[in-house]
């Protein structure tokens, strides 16, 4: 009876023991502020020194302040090309992209990037 009640307690613990890891992960990765496997549109409003918005990916109803110009997305952006569907991990920086008229967007860097092929 005694050893299983010990086996038991043993379970028991183990069971907490692995929960807690496993929550305290997922609150890591959250406070991060990483998001995965996210599709959107990579879009190009114009440059922010003219009043355009820049580079933004826009995920549902959120738009983003994404880094760089359509030069540094050559194999997304051509010839009158200003959007592109992509799929993207990013990490959210904490700060805000200031864009033309003051706009502000949440700012993010990419840390995985892929064109959704139509």
């Amino acid at each position: 009876m005694n050893s299983k009640k010990s086996i038991l307690l043993f379970l028991i613990a183990f069971l907490m023991t692995l929960s807690m890891f496993a929550c305290s992960s997922k609150i890591a990765n959250s406070y991060e502020g990483i998001k995965r496997n996210q599709a959107g549109t990579l879009q190009w409003g114009g440059s922010p020194a003219v009043d355009g918005t820049g580079m933004l990916f826009v995920v549902d109803d959120t738009e983003y302040g994404a880094p760089g110009t359509p030069e540094d997305y050559p194999q997304f952006f051509g010839d009158d090309t200003y959007e592109v569907n992509v799929r993207a991990d990013f990490k959210l920086t904490g700060k805000e992209a200031v864009r033309g008229w003051g706009a502000t967007f949440p700012a993010i860097e990419f840390l995985r990037i892929k064109k959704i092929k139509s």
